[in-house]
């Protein structure tokens, strides 16, 4: 995965397990809060679109640093290149929490 990954931008790290007959591919990524969105979103649909068969469970787990509390452009972008691939959030609720905000990093 190192062709996918760039400094700051994109990092990702993925492992294969064959469990009997069953394959999943688990995906870890890192998008830094300065880095470049649009490349994050490229480099991590390279990958996808390389390991994706339906024959083929993807867990992907990360930190993409989009605020899923507000809706933005990323936010919709990322959902829409996530879904194109069967993928979805399951994580509903903040996960950072201080005195006077909180918020829902994906």
């Amino acid at each position: 995965m190192d062709r996918y990954s760039n400094e700051m931008d994109t990092e990702i790290c993925a492992v294969k397990l064959h469990i009997l007959s069953h394959t999943i591919t688990i995906i870890i990524v890192y998008r830094s809060p300065t880095g470049n969105i649009a490349y994050f979103l490229y480099n991590l649909e390279a990958p996808l679109n390389h390991i994706y068969k339906n024959t083929v469970d993807i867990i992907l787990c990360g930190d993409f640093n989009i605020n899923y509390l507000n809706d933005n452009q990323n936010k919709q972008t990322l959902n829409s290149l996530l879904t194109s691939y069967s993928l979805y959030s399951i994580i509903d609720f903040p996960t950072r929490i201080h005195d006077n905000s909180h918020t829902m990093i994906h």
